[in-house]
């Protein structure tokens, strides 16, 4: 797993653990001494890197251990993703960026056109693989 990946989903969990105690970036900011645009960063998708000392210093303005902020194993795996077709097998590996995107916006039960066989029964498979 690359820099980037480990940093995002840091963030994500102080996000998710700021929010919970309903804390905002801004009171984050001020109980940590660090730039409400740094916060904003750390919890955004751009990549954000900070010292195991900073991110100390959030778990104890967000009063958890910094082990709560440490991705679980799970986290740790990466998805591969293909579109697969029902109907005539036709399957193409897709990006994960792509492929998160999908599972993202779209329902479970959403369906896509075969370029080959022309119907709708084409989904998105993913399976997790170790980083």
């Amino acid at each position: 797993m690359d820099n980037e990946t480990i940093y995002n989903e840091i963030g994500k969990l102080i996000k998710k653990e700021r929010k919970k105690i309903g804390m905002t970036q801004e009171q984050l900011a001020i109980k940590t001494n660090y730039s409400l645009s740094f916060i904003a960063n750390i919890e955004s998708n751009t990549y954000q890197s900070f010292s195991l000392h900073t991110l100390y210093n959030i778990a104890n303005a967000l009063n958890i251990s910094i082990h709560d902020l440490i991705p679980s194993k799970d986290t740790w795996q990466e998805k591969s993703y293909q579109l697969i077709c029902n109907n005539c097998k036709f399957n193409v590996d897709i990006p994960k960026e792509i492929g998160k995107y999908i599972e993202n916006e779209f329902s479970e039960k959403e369906r896509f056109t075969c370029p080959i066989c022309k119907r709708k029964k084409v989904e998105l498979k993913s399976e997790k693989k170790q980083c």
